[in-house]
């Protein structure tokens, strides 16, 4: 006799049984959810009148986008908008709330119909030109914006603002913005004797920073009085991290002096141009965006905006006009600046205070949001950005190219991202994996080609990035004064200098693995392949994996960290990494014998040697490096001391590191696993 009972796989076995015996089978109209999907279709040549079926198309994005948030089905049936080949000019974002979520197993897709390319653009395109002079070539044409967009692109390459050469001399600094007046010297003169001044930007790059404020009025044909706002943000920071060295003059008509420079007059909304070799201006695809967002998405903390799918779609031509403003840039770190009045002058270079920002495509309170398969291209901004409360997302298999500054950014640095005091405040479990970056930063060189803020659980595998003007990835932020005990992880940094923190951040838990960076530090020094700051977990259990990583061919001359583990690091485990043609580089403080050059950090640029494969400015400790094959020295680089903490870092273990020169030297498998695959 078998007293045995029967097992729950054996029950629930025959109760799926004896429902699909006494089930009929169902038709396409009342099969249940899983099996039944509604399509909508959209084409430049539709109507926003039509049904939106497959021949009888919507024109717009938007309007399908409202016929989903009215349909009674969403959330209980799978919704693809399929988008017809073609190029979607939008006169807005497209906005999207929690009333436009899909569902677990039901979402809302909106994709590229098979076979077909989809862009959807922010763009005027600009033709009508003609040669308005014809000793240096110069083209005109007039647009219709109303603001100042801050990028051209023509045949889909990136026009450059017309700018004078490199470090301007006669400029010296005062509390005000510079004085000009020529002494003696070689150095071409370039008076502030342009006709519309207000236009013109400064542009100071040094170290890891990059800043631009803009003109307010020139007195005297000599006084250049920057933007009050601006230029007081600037130089809260001590230097060589203010406004002080002149990198070059941007946009006034007077600098047009090379092929591929642009400049646009708001006032009477023309815009002139110099072609490259080979662009026939009368045939020419001249694109000027105009829109800041493309994808203006945003849930709440009661609701989110949730699954939702892109796939296939290319997002292309999107600007961002806050510099323009009496704030401009003033850059603290990583994208993220100082705008308004009343910052506090400071001595370590940072402010607890910063914004960042914005995406063109923008995400706050999103949950189980998928982008797949897209093209970034041309944007103004952070390309794809997913803020406060951002769960569950992914960033799959895209490709984004030519970006002004990072092109992917999770988690932010306000309040409610370091310590949320709701749930769904928290930035968790997001994925991105398998895209390939190229030539982000290109307006904005200080913004890495992916930041994550501050995070839980954020898994960055298998990212190719290459030609990064700073730091591949960069992770973190708070140098330890947002952390438990107000860890002063920067020189000068007093103990809770930015308040009282007891408890642990959101950054815990996240991973950086089998990522492949090519190409970084190309135009700023002081960074790395991988950057880190702040703690990162509670425990060696709990804190950031940087592992299986190739960073390669860094700028030569740039000084920095190839895996930087900064002010504050702490609980980071850095385990069988690769560095290769990474040599130590060098500080650049600017040239001497220049109006605003840093009279003697300039006699230090090219000489003094800076950085190594591992480092790091005052971190706390608790750092692991194992099993790394690294082509600089085995130390680690801190040239950085706070008289708060004498033995800082504390708990630092090498295990193995080995020293190599060539591929060869590196097993194979980390090498193939690293970048797309």
């Amino acid at each position: 006799m078998n007293n045995q009972r029967p097992s729950y796989r054996s029950f629930k076995f025959l109760t799926v049984a004896l429902l699909l015996f006494f089930i009929p089978a169902c038709s396409s109209d009342t099969c249940p959810s899983e099996t039944r999907t509604i399509n909508y279709w959209v084409a430049t040549n539709g109507s926003d009148q039509a049904s939106g079926e497959s021949d009888n198309p919507f024109q717009t994005i938007e309007h399908a986008r409202d016929v989903i948030r009215a349909n009674h089905d969403r959330g209980i049936y799978t919704i693809n908008v399929n988008i017809r080949g073609g190029t979607y000019r939008l006169s807005g974002p497209l906005m999207l709330n929690g009333g436009d979520s899909g569902a677990p197993d039901a979402e809302v897709i909106y994709q590229a119909a098979p076979g077909e390319i989809v862009v959807i653009s922010s763009a005027q395109q600009v033709s009508g030109w003609t040669l308005h002079d014809a000793g240096f070539n110069i083209w005109r044409a007039q647009v219709n914006t109303g603001t100042m967009p801050r990028q051209l692109y023509v045949n889909g390459q990136r026009a450059t603002r017309a700018r004078t050469p490199d470090y301007p001399n006669y400029y010296t600094p005062t509390s005000a913005g510079y004085t000009y007046e020529y002494i003696f010297g070689s150095d071409p003169q370039i008076p502030p004797t342009w006709d519309n001044p207000i236009d013109v930007e400064a542009v100071t790059v040094t170290q890891w920073k990059m800043m631009r404020c803009p003109v307010a009025e020139i007195r005297n044909n000599s006084e250049v009085i920057m933007e009050k706002h601006c230029w007081d943000n600037a130089n809260v920071f001590p230097s060589p991290w203010n406004f002080h060295l002149l990198s070059w003059w941007e946009n006034a008509y007077e600098f047009l002096d090379e092929a591929g420079e642009w400049y646009l007059n708001p006032g009477t909304q023309t815009v002139y141009y110099i072609p490259r070799e080979g662009e026939d201006m009368s045939s020419a695809d001249v694109e000027l965006p105009v829109l800041e967002k493309l994808v203006d998405a945003g849930g709440d903390v009661s609701q989110p905006v949730s699954f939702i799918r892109f796939k296939g779609l290319s997002f292309m031509y999107a600007t961002w006009l806050a510099p323009n403003s009496s704030d401009g840039y003033a850059l603290d770190q990583s994208g993220f600046y100082l705008v308004g009045p009343n910052h506090t002058a400071n001595t370590i270079g940072h402010d607890p205070d910063a914004v960042g920002i914005p995406g063109n495509l923008s995400f706050v309170y999103a949950q189980n949001i998928t982008f797949e398969d897209n093209v970034f291209a041309h944007m103004g901004a952070i390309a794809l950005n997913f803020g406060t409360g951002s769960q569950n997302n992914e960033i799959v298999n895209n490709t984004f190219n030519d970006i002004s500054a990072a092109a992917i950014q999770v988690g932010g640095i306000a309040a409610e991202d370091h310590h949320p005091e709701h749930p769904s405040q928290l930035t968790s479990d997001n994925h991105i994996a398998n895209n390939l970056i190229e030539y982000s930063g290109q307006e904005f060189y200080d913004a890495p080609g992916i930041f994550i803020g501050f995070t839980t659980r954020s898994l960055v595998e298998h990212n190719e990035i290459r030609h990064v003007p700073w730091a591949g990835i960069a992770i973190g932020w708070g140098w330890g004064l947002l952390d438990p005990g107000g860890f002063a992880g920067l020189p000068h940094a007093r103990p809770y200098e930015w308040g009282y923190i007891g408890t642990p951040s959101a950054a815990q838990g996240n991973k950086i693995i089998h990522n492949k960076i090519q190409y970084f530090l190309e135009k700023l020094w002081d960074g790395g392949a991988i950057y880190t700051t702040g703690f990162q977990g509670t425990s060696m259990e709990n804190g950031q994996l940087i592992a299986w990583n190739v960073a390669i061919d860094k700028r030569r001359l740039a000084g920095g960290n190839t895996f930087y583990t900064d002010g504050g690091s702490r609980f980071v485990t850095v385990s069988q990494n690769v560095s290769l043609d990474n040599p130590q580089g060098f500080v650049d403080f600017g040239p001497c014998l220049k109006a605003s050059s840093f009279e003697d950090l300039c006699l230090t640029t090219g000489i003094v040697p800076y950085g190594a494969d591992m480092g790091g400015c005052v971190p706390y400790g608790d750092l692991l490096f194992e099993n790394n094959y690294l082509r600089d020295h085995l130390d680690f680089y801190d040239i950085c001391t706070n008289s708060y903490y004498p033995n800082a870092p504390t708990n630092m273990t090498f295990i193995n590191n080995v020293k190599v020169s060539t591929s060869g030297e590196v097993p194979a498998w980390i090498l193939e696993s690293a970048g797309r695959q």
